[in-house]
């Protein structure tokens, strides 16, 4: 069968056997207009049900791919804000906030390192003081005993008033050596303070050294070895400053081992720079400093705080280093031995 509709709007129903047309009745035609109109609404609402399917999904999607990493970010910046630097995003995301999370996770890094800086520096500086307090009031109290003790007339002989002049001399140089030092330090660690170089022959430097230093060392019985090449070595150095350097390493090699320790001075060349090194089969640094020693008012010998010593020469050696840019490192395999690496920028 098949339905149609003629000229005057009547639903009619062709028998496909018979071939003859038959009219549809209202009643039929109202049926299938409902199944129709429910056929219709159903299909709506499956269209509205797997369109909410898909936006909740996409909504997910989303939020996984952008909203949550948006997110993780805010309470990042947050936290750099409350001075959390520790603390480090971790999420999942399109390639364009993956590379913003790692900058971000680089930046807090550094921030924390940073604060971590500052705040060992600040330590730095509160030890220092202290130190510098403690130096200073130590020789000067025994100075004041001293005089007080000949101004009331404990010290009766001549003897004894020149033995006493003496150490108020020594207590004194110690004072006026520790200013100096501080001084220097100052300077040195000023980025203002101007710090010429100029290329000179840096074998003959280190020739010099060896030759003002072998007689201090004979005189204290020690074995003082030098290798300096006799080439002609051209290194920018400032001369004023690396001599203060390495001698405060013999000095400190002088003060603090014994009588037929052997010494050794050297001068070789190595990669873009030469090297200085000053190594001795003495005492030895306590492991306890070995990590700090090159900090300031840190001593060989912790128990001897009156021996003339600053605690400050293998400070001033580091700062002279890096200012030449270059590096002073410590070994002690067997020996104590201080590397000094010079660029040569020439």
């Amino acid at each position: 069968m098949n339905y149609f509709m003629d000229t005057s709007g009547q639903i009619k129903v062709e028998d496909t056997d018979r071939g003859n047309p038959t009219a549809v009745s209202d009643g039929d035609s109202a049926q299938h207009e409902r199944v129709f109109y429910r056929i219709a609404l159903q299909t709506l609402l499956l269209f509205l049900a797997l369109f909410a399917v898909t936006v909740y999904t996409f909504g997910r999607w989303t939020a996984s791919r952008l909203t949550t990493p948006l997110s993780s970010i805010a309470d990042g910046i947050r936290n750099i804000a409350r001075g959390q630097y520790h603390k480090r995003l971790n999420f999942k995301a399109s390639y364009e906030l993956a590379q913003i999370q790692d900058d971000f996770n680089d930046m807090a890094e550094r921030l924390e390192r940073m604060e971590r800086e500052k705040r060992e520096l600040e330590e730095s500086k509160q030890r220092m003081l202290i130190d510098i307090s403690h130096d200073l009031k130590t020789p000067m109290t025994t100075i004041r005993g001293y005089i007080e003790a000949m101004e009331v007339g404990l010290i009766d002989t001549e003897e004894r008033k020149r033995q006493i002049l003496h150490l108020i001399s020594d207590k004194a140089k110690l004072v006026s050596e520790l200013i100096d030092g501080i001084f220097e330090l100052s300077k040195l660690d000023s980025p203002d303070y101007p710090f010429t170089v100029v290329a000179s022959d840096i074998a003959e430097f280190t020739r010099e050294i060896a030759a003002e230093y072998y007689e201090v060392f004979e005189e204290k019985k020690f074995d003082f070895q030098y290798d300096i090449p006799h080439r002609e070595i051209m290194v920018p150095f400032n001369a004023t400053w690396l001599y203060r350097a390495v001698s405060n390493i013999l000095s400190n090699a002088l003060k603090y081992n014994p009588p037929g320790t052997t010494v050794q001075l050297k001068l070789l060349n190595a990669g873009k720079g030469v090297e200085i090194h000053v190594s001795d089969d003495g005492v030895g640094i306590p492991e306890a400093i070995k990590e700090k020693v090159f900090e300031a008012f840190v001593r060989g010998d912790q128990a001897r705080k009156s021996d003339g010593g600053t605690g400050l020469g293998l400070a001033i050696a580091k700062q002279v280093v890096e200012k030449h840019g270059g590096k002073i490192t410590l070994t002690t395999n067997g020996k104590t031995k201080f590397v000094l690496f010079l660029p040569n920028d020439l």
